[in-house]
């Protein structure tokens, strides 16, 4: 289907919270197949804003703005989501090798798809929303400008001398004050 081992992508993304105001981020999507998923965000003029990373131990969500991460493994997320999730169900979604994430209050869905020049293609645009409890939080992902390329790093290294590690009740609240909720 997709048996290429690297794509990179431009992605604009505007997120929402409880059916408040769009926040808009730009950012990059690099995935390299059985190995990583990053998604950087960037506000207008590029500066940081976070990143999340999947691999096959691990998701490390990266905060620029306020210096802290959270690592999960894989257990801890599917606790935190109450839902059974792998590694490999998000790479499933991301190539658009997957009609759904199946996890328990989570929808996804691909709107538009972009032929590469070799013929192969990839989810171009996805709607994800997420509800918990009384909190939803939607999000449009548009992909652009895809290069298939290698020799970025594949791994986010974090500064625990300049990063505070977050618990789980701590990254909520981070998430909604990003959000302006």
């Amino acid at each position: 289907w997709n048996p290429y081992e690297c794509v990179i992508a431009r992605a604009n993304m505007a997120v929402s919270a409880d059916g408040a105001g769009n926040v808009s981020l730009g950012g990059t999507l690099r995935m390299k197949r059985d190995d990583v998923i990053q998604i950087n965000a960037t506000y207008i003029l590029g500066i940081p804003v976070g990143n999340v990373e999947f691999t096959h131990d691990r998701v490390l969500v990266a905060s620029r703005t306020t210096r802290q991460y959270i690592a999960l493994n894989y257990q801890e997320l599917s606790l935190l989501m109450g839902s059974d999730i792998t590694f490999q169900d998000f790479q499933n979604v991301f190539w658009g090798e997957a009609e759904k994430l199946n996890v328990k209050g989570v929808d996804w869905k691909y709107i538009t798809f972009t032929q590469l020049a070799d013929g192969r293609r990839l989810p171009e645009e996805y709607d994800v929303a997420f509800s918990r409890g009384q909190t939803s939080v939607e999000a449009r992902l548009k992909l652009s400008n895809f290069k298939l390329e290698d020799g970025w790093n594949t791994r986010t290294e974090v500064n625990t001398s300049r990063y505070t590690q977050l618990s789980v009740d701590q990254l909520v609240k981070l998430i909604s004050i990003l959000l302006g909720k």
